[in-house]
């Protein structure tokens, strides 16, 4: 193919699948189902944790201030035993130090401890593991397993998400679609096997049997076809790995990232070496982070070795003839592809 004239330029393309695409409605779901979703508002802390002092280990609670000056020449003299306390329980009142257990002498009636300790000594004061407001997650950040730790901490019992329903048709049973749909669950969205959805992606070795019509100019993956009816958006893509690759990157993560109400993330470097690109065709090209800047490992051609190599991708739009080695490359991260917030 020496021409992208007879097919649908890329941003023509993503711009039919974006055209008056917004986020998608906001979704209750219950901690820790959440973790792995997009939220949908920024949730903060209602209170600070802890509420009440806590031991990190095993040993006496003590009160810091009943201490001061004490040394074992002059210890200071308790009417009662410090209570032993284990990592993570709650210290008594006025209790704000937790001492070794061997740090504590009887002395007729009385109690001697021949050592200072400091407020928050083998403890945790109130307020210092979280902040009152503090924010948790931001709305369309991704809620990782801390986020929800944090939440189920905080009496946070459900959140809002955003997740975008997707749909897998067509020849959908390989190795290819598998890797495409953990990809889609990785991104936070419900993939199904049948429409209505948000997005419908079928499968079809012949996408012009599916869609009558002319490809897009994007390599590889030229023969996928689009087809847009109203508020129903359909990509018909060959269930080949370089295929889906491209596709995924040049648009359904950019359409996903509007569903969710995000952004996708790049990462601007130098190239290492020169890379060339066709005119008229917008390119996929895939490469490794090093020291020195982007390496580039294959432009318009996905390998397996390459795409288990890669840190990144870039999409080298149709006007662009390559990059010269020291050029600035914008990609998108592989594992990462979206802004973290």
């Amino acid at each position: 193919m020496s021409s992208g004239s007879a097919l649908i330029p890329l941003d023509r393309a993503l711009a039919r699948l974006l055209d008056g695409l917004g986020p998608v409605a906001a979704e209750t779901a219950a901690l820790p189902d959440a973790a792995g979703l997009v939220a949908a508002e920024t949730l903060h802390a209602p209170r600070a944790l802890p509420v009440r002092p806590l031991a990190l280990r095993r040993g006496i609670a003590v009160a810091s201030a009943d201490l001061v000056g004490a040394t074992p020449h002059a210890p200071a003299l308790l009417p009662s035993a410090p209570p032993v306390v284990l990592g993570g329980d709650v210290l008594p009142e006025g209790a704000d130090a937790v001492l070794p257990a061997d740090a504590a002498a009887t002395s007729g009636p009385f109690h001697e401890i021949g050592q200072s300790a400091y407020p928050g000594e083998g403890a945790v004061l109130p307020g210092t593991d979280l902040t009152d407001g503090a924010v948790i997650v931001a709305a369309g950040a991704p809620i990782t397993a801390e986020a929800v730790l944090a939440l189920q901490l905080a009496g946070i019992a459900e959140l809002t998400v955003r997740r975008p329903r997707i749909a897998l048709m067509g020849d959908a049973a390989g190795a290819e679609a598998a890797w495409l749909k953990a990809r889609l669950a990785r991104a936070g969205c419900a993939v199904t096997d049948a429409a209505p959805a948000d997005l419908v992606l079928h499968l079809a070795r012949d996408p012009a049997a599916v869609v009558a019509g002319p490809g897009l100019a994007l390599q590889p993956g030229g023969d996928a076809a689009l087809l847009v009816d109203g508020t129903s958006r359909t990509l018909v893509l060959a269930p080949r790995a370089d295929a889906l690759v491209a596709a995924l990157f040049a648009l359904v993560f950019p359409v996903v990232a509007v569903l969710q109400g995000r952004r996708l993330a790049t990462v601007a470097r130098a190239l290492t070496r020169n890379m060339a690109s066709q005119v008229g065709l917008a390119d996929l090209a895939l490469l490794r982070h090093t020291p020195e800047g982007w390496e580039p490992l294959g432009v318009g051609r996905v390998t397996l070795m390459a795409i288990l190599a890669a840190d990144a991708v870039a999409i080298l739009g149709p006007e662009s003839e390559g990059a010269a080695a020291g050029a600035p490359i914008a990609a998108i991260p592989l594992q990462e592809p979206f802004d973290p917030r």
